[in-house]
């Protein structure tokens, strides 16, 4: 008899297990069913809505302008023979004050993927104020190949020439960064020989577009040379 107990015991609370687990999957069915029919908002409560996916440019310092206004052109020969056209989001730029306090400094590079080595560009242009246009203005140009340690200057700037300049105040900066969209090109007579060793890069033609904050205090890599 305690035998027989204790199979009904156990029969018993298996019964109770399975009718708990059918409870419970009748209720989980139930709850399925109303927010089936539930309207959006409720529906977006329970599940929220999924992050931003709308497309950014990364960091605002390597926009070079705004809607991806900025290019720079140029046509090399010599040691580098090459015809650059830099623009979109590949393009990075940079322009300040130069050290020398007597004109304006703009870099260019690029970050496509290439099979040829990595270029920037500096140009230093001589007797550019802030928010000034200007005309025949003598240009100081180094080319530096990225990562491998070759520079290439005319190491003065009676070599080169921007034919015209043109700042523009860039809309929606605030003025205290006095930010300046800089529009120029130009040529150079005479090649930027190299720094260190033989060889010599001739600019025969530029124009770009880029931003100028002249009230950053950042460095921009200018070695050996200083535009």
């Amino acid at each position: 008899m305690p035998r027989l107990c204790k199979h009904v015991r156990q029969d018993l609370s298996d019964a109770c297990t399975v009718t708990h687990h059918r409870r419970l999957w009748r209720f989980t069915a139930l709850l399925s069913y109303v927010l089936s029919l539930a309207p959006p908002a409720f529906s977006a409560s329970i599940h929220p809505a999924p992050a931003s996916t709308s497309r950014t440019d990364g960091p605002s310092q390597l926009q070079c302008l705004p809607e991806r206004e900025g290019f720079l052109r140029a046509r090399l020969d010599g040691s580098i023979t090459r015809e650059l056209s830099w623009s979109g989001t590949s393009l990075t730029c940079a322009g300040s004050i130069r050290p020398s306090n007597d004109g304006l400094r703009m870099r260019f590079s690029s970050t496509a993927k290439t099979n040829e080595p990595k270029l920037a560009l500096l140009f230093g242009i001589t007797g550019l104020k802030e928010g000034t246009d200007g005309k025949a203005l003598p240009v100081n140009l180094t080319i530096i190949v990225e990562g491998k340690g070759e520079f290439y200057a005319t190491q003065g700037d009676s070599k080169c020439t921007a034919d015209e300049v043109r700042q523009v105040p860039l809309q929606g900066i605030p003025s205290r960064q006095r930010s300046y969209r800089v529009t120029a090109r130009g040529f150079c007579t005479q090649p930027a020989r190299a720094v260190n060793g033989d060889g010599a890069v001739l600019v025969s033609r530029f124009d770009f577009s880029g931003r100028a904050d002249y009230s950053s205090d950042d460095t921009i890599d200018t070695q050996p040379a200083n535009p």
